[in-house]
């Protein structure tokens, strides 16, 4: 139904000054400017990374349809929204119920261009063990470990989809405050073609009961101490698996507004091996860079980017 961009449109397109912008709300907090102008300069592209704060979907389809765009990345409150004004959805992104990055390509009849709506946060999850852990991935897939997501918001449905399908981890457990947001992400990601176990563990017995700990955790709540009864237990259900006799990595999604967050300190406390958030940003990011300008991997300096991007967190 589509075909990358050939040689030819690619250094046509590269050679032009376009724009990429990120469509959502209350989002000038983003480090995505930062770490996406910087790579694209390297990458010798006089593109520019905006933020297009808005939730006005006509508006933003006006952007998508202009001649200098290159792309576009989407983040709350539009990842579902997206989802019927692009022209097709990969499986991925279906599977997690949310779309991050939009691309372009070509119909290989007509040479009509057609937008595409992705997932990148999951390679940004994936890349972001494997790049610091990879061990702990082996033998947490070796051992037909679980995994274990801890919040039951928009982001844990990356993670429930990354441990699971990437990261090779059996089944994937969910930590959150409330049984009915697993239960809405376990039946809408099924619906969208997921086929992993999703179980809720709900109290610290229930999580001390399990034969075997996980090996890989992924954090998705915002960095704010437990107020009422039911976020208590939440995390106490989480300390049990921060105490646990074998320690694992702990990928903590929240970095704002600042990286080591209360859950970074505790895990860091308990001997796990704690990835920054910051890293999962970057790879998505980067991720997002291969579908818009059509380069490879191996053609962006990553090691780079990261040092750039530690370097200069505070701008």
């Amino acid at each position: 139904m589509t075909k990358e961009l050939d040689l030819k449109q690619l250094h046509d397109i590269r050679s032009k000054p376009l724009k990429i912008k990120l469509f959502g709300k209350h989002i000038q907090h983003s480090k995505s400017p930062l770490l996406q102008n910087y790579s694209l300069k390297r990458l010798g592209l006089d593109w520019k990374y905006e933020l297009f704060d808005s939730d006005d979907i006509a508006l933003f389809k006006q952007f998508l349809n202009s001649d200098d765009c290159a792309g576009a990345g989407v983040t709350m409150p539009n990842k579902v929204r997206m989802f019927p004004h692009v022209d097709i959805v990969d499986d991925g992104a279906k599977a997690v119920g949310a779309i991050n990055t939009i691309y372009i390509r070509y119909d290989n009849i007509t040479n009509e261009k057609k937008f595409i709506g992705t997932n990148t946060d999951t390679i940004g999850i994936k890349n972001s063990f494997l790049y610091n852990a990879a061990d702990l991935v082996k033998l947490s897939k070796d051992q037909g470990r679980a995994g274990l997501v801890y919040g039951g918001g928009g982001a844990c449905r990356s993670a429930v989809y990354s441990l699971y399908q990437f990261l090779g981890c059996s089944k994937v457990y969910v930590i959150n405050r409330f049984a009915e947001e697993v239960v809405a992400v376990r039946d809408e990601m099924i619906k969208g073609g997921f086929t992993g176990e999703i179980i809720h563990i709900s109290t610290p017995q229930q999580a001390e009961s399990l034969e075997t700990k996980p090996l890989l955790i992924v954090c998705t709540v915002p960095d704010f101490e437990p107020q009422s009864d039911k976020e208590k237990l939440a995390r106490q259900t989480l300390q049990v698996f921060i105490d646990a006799k074998e320690k694992g990595a702990v990928l903590e999604m929240c970095y704002h507004p600042k990286p080591t967050t209360r859950l970074y300190a505790a895990f860091e406390k308990g001997d796990w091996k704690v990835i920054s958030g910051i890293e999962a940003m970057i790879y998505q990011g980067l991720a997002q860079e291969v579908l818009w300008t059509g380069y490879k991997w191996d053609d962006i300096p990553v090691s780079e980017v990261i040092e750039y991007v530690y370097s200069n967190l505070e701008e």
